[in-house]
This record gives C-alpha cells, sequence and structure tokens, in this order.
C-alpha cells in the first residue's frame, strides 16, 4: 500500500491579499506561506519520504522544497495536479465574480462536477480524473513507499470528494487550510483517508 502525504501549499500572495482566486496564475508565496511551510516540514520530519512531487506551479513547488530542505530528495513536477482552472473567475474575488456571473457561479455550486467555472475554465469531473490518474500512476510506480505530494486547495478536495464518492457540491464542506496535511493510502484492492487537513502545526502562525 502506497502511502501519500497530500499538503495544499502555502499562503500565496493573493491569498493574503483580498483571496483572490489563483487557480491556474503563478502567484509565489507570501511571507507567511513560506512560514507555514516551514513549519509544515518540521512537523513532517519523522517521515520518511521516498519520493515528493509537486503541481508545475511555484506556490506548490517552493512549499515542498521548503518541507525538504534538508533532505536529498528532488521535487518532481507534475502538471496533473495543479489547481484548477478558474476561467474568467481567475484573479478576482468570489464577492466581485459571483455577482459578475451570477449564473455561472450558481450553476456551479450546484453541481461542480459538471459545471465549468468561470465559464471557460475546468469543471470537478476534469480535475478529479486528472488527479486520480496521477495518484494511480505513481500507486504503480511507488509500491509500499511514502510519498510528498504538494497540491492546491481545490483539485485536493475535488480528489477527496470523488475518492470517496460524496456530491461534488459539497467540496466546500471539505477543508484544507495553507499546508494543511491530508493522508491518503492506496493499493490496487483497498483505500482509505487516514487523516484529513492536519493543521496542528499552524497553531501559533499569524
Amino acid at each position: 500500500m502506497t502511502t501519500f502525504y497530500l499538503v495544499r501549499h502555502g499562503q500565496s500572495e493573493w491569498n493574503a491579499h483580498d483571496n483572490k482566486y489563483c487557480g491556474l496564475s503563478d502567484i509565489g508565496l507570501s511571507e507567511l506561506g513560506k512560514k507555514q511551510a516551514l513549519q509544515a516540514g518540521e512537523y513532517l520530519q519523522n517521515v520518511d519520504f521516498d519520493a515528493a512531487y509537486s503541481s508545475t506551479l511555484s506556490r506548490a513547488y517552493d512549499t515542498a522544497r521548503l518541507i525538504l530542505q534538508n533532505r536529498e530528495i528532488t521535487v518532481q513536477q507534475d502538471a496533473r495536479i495543479v489547481e484548477t482552472d478558474f476561467g474568467l473567475w481567475e484573479g478576482k474575488k468570489l464577492e466581485d465574480f459571483s455577482k459578475e456571473y451570477p449564473d455561472n457561479w450558481s450553476h456551479w455550486l450546484e453541481d461542480p462536477y459538471t459545471t465549468r467555472a468561470g465559464i471557460e475554465g475546468e469543471n470537478g469531473s476534469e480535475v478529479y480524473k486528472r488527479f486520480r490518474a496521477f495518484i494511480d500512476e505513481k500507486t504503480e510506480q511507488h509500491p509500499n513507499e511514502t510519498i510528498l505530494i504538494v497540491a492546491h486547495s481545490l483539485a485536493i478536495r475535488f480528489f477527496v470528494a470523488g475518492t470517496l464518492e460524496i456530491p461534488f457540491r459539497n467540496y466546500r464542506m471539505i477543508p484544507q487550510e495553507n499546508t494543511g496535511i491530508t493522508i491518503y493510502k492506496n493499493s490496487d484492492d483497498d483505500s482509505r483517508f487516514h487523516a484529513i487537513n492536519v493543521n496542528t502545526h499552524l497553531q501559533n502562525l499569524k
């Protein structure tokens, strides 16, 4: 059974300033985001990772490197675990784009599995399927190993929702804070989540 530590990236500059939707925009970590990544690394210091992967976006890649800063593990990047393409919502705040595209936002809340984010972006089905394909491939490549994966909030939440077969419209009920840690074990005949959004390493950070 392969053990995956799924970690959301640290706070980005857009998270810190009005919580704009980053999506595929390559926005770097804030100073707090860097501290969060270092704290996550300290929390995970006794976990023996055999490999590490991040999305191709710098906020995820830099988080992974900070977590593993004292280890000789190369962080490999994979586009299948990037954040959701938010289309016309990209770079905007929820309070703004929900008014600018009210029908699209309403349809998304009701059925994100088939509704495209920001009209031109991805739907939940596409995000889940690419993330699932990545996990299944790495399960075959790393049997009985422990893998660090640094990805993104909605991508991880859609993976959790799809794996647990819960309605995708409930994704907002699945917490995934910056550097929150979700532990998932997978094999050909069994899979289970052992933790979702572990965040005790963040308690003293502001």
